[in-house]
């Protein structure tokens, strides 16, 4: 059984979320979807929490992936006894038809269900990566073969390369994208975005947070939201308040106040182009240096804790192998920003050192 809100929370709450057409796959989606990436810092009772408290105020798209190590087993046990009232979505980012496929195998048992409603290539977002799904034994006839046997509805990609991903939405392959998009990372919103729309591909935006780093999240989500080229939004969330504030702010008026364009605007200054994701896609690292910490501690992870016992062991981990550093660059050919982060390692964590000894 799920942990029931009032009836009459749940009522007023899923009335107000907008709902939109998941582009030509037809399904109906509350603008307001379900990210599963948190969810794997939390416990397993937390975590089926949060996720039946988002079924419960109307939230009915759910994502994970593989690569999201506990999320699909506890979205799988979150949402059994619902399943046909959700839409799941998932990933693999295996290049290969026989990855693919076992992978899908695995995402079916942990989700408790023997179909995947979008089902997506996770990550294609160098021309490299899009060779191999499209050779041939590539993933995408994994995905062909899948949708013919039933056990995948819908063919996704997902991708943080926007031009390529703007070449790949035109092959009209794919029913569904996911991209990141947020006041910070307005590229989508030039040519992908309009350009799903006329083709009628479904639009699934991820990091509208800038994965933490943004500082006003109501101004984030509206600023999202408000553009009619998007259909479902997927912050991540890991709290049961995360969810009451992200759907509160999802059920109002998405227009901006003053106050909100200028704490944007002062974003915008302070963190320009140079932010990291923490999506990761940088690591491992050779030197087992934890990069995104590094990059991200000083002015989005401390601004939201402070010197919390979790982020001063992280500190010191960071402060004794950064100095390790190859310079191989292995790192910024991984990552899909292009950020200069063997420049910027050793900046921030002088930085860093600075300020926790202030």
């Amino acid at each position: 059984m799920l942990v029931q809100h009032s009836l009459e929370r749940s009522i007023m709450e899923e009335s107000l979320l907008k709902e939109r057409v998941l582009g030509r796959t037809g399904i109906k989606v509350k603008s307001l979807g379900f990210g599963g990436i948190p969810i794997q810092r939390v416990s397993e009772e937390e975590a089926i929490s949060v996720v039946r408290c988002c079924y419960d105020f109307g939230i009915n798209y759910f994502d994970t992936a593989r690569l999201y190590t506990v999320s699909e087993e506890r979205i799988g046990k979150a949402l059994e006894g619902v399943r046909e009232k959700v839409i799941i979505a998932t990933k693999s980012a295996h290049r290969n038809k026989d990855g693919v496929l076992q992978d899908l195998e695995t995402s079916m048992k942990n989700l408790r269900t023997d179909y995947i409603d979008i089902y997506q290539l996770h990550a294609v977002s160098s021309r490299e990566a899009w060779e191999q799904v499209t050779a041939e034994n590539g993933a995408l006839e994994a995905l062909y073969e899948a949708r013919d046997e039933g056990k995948i509805r819908h063919l996704g990609i997902t991708s943080h390369d926007i031009d390529l991903l703007s070449e790949i939405v035109r092959k009209r392959i794919f029913e569904t994208i996911l991209v990141p998009y947020n006041y910070l990372t307005t590229q989508p919103e030039l040519e992908l975005l309009p350009l799903c729309r006329r083709l009628n591909v479904g639009t699934v935006i991820m990091k509208p947070l800038g994965g933490g780093a943004l500082s006003n999240a109501r101004a984030a989500l509206k600023f999202v939201m408000a553009n009619e080229s998007v259909d479902v939004v997927i912050p991540g969330m890991m709290t049961v308040s995360e969810v009451e504030e992200n759907v509160s702010i999802a059920s109002t008026d998405h227009n901006l106040s003053q106050e909100e364009m200028n704490s944007i605007e002062k974003d915008r200054m302070s963190l320009g182009n140079q932010y990291c994701r923490a999506c990761d896609y940088c690591q491992p690292c050779p030197q087992a240096i934890p990069i995104s910490f590094v990059l991200r501690a000083e002015n989005q992870l401390l601004k939201l804790t402070g010197w919390t016992p979790t982020i001063e062991k992280q500190f010191q981990i960071a402060k004794t192998r950064v100095d390790t550093c190859l310079k191989c660059g292995q790192c910024e050919s991984r990552c899909p920003y292009s950020l200069p982060i063997r420049e910027l390692l050793p900046q921030k964590m002088a930085s860093l050192v600075r300020n926790r000894e202030m």
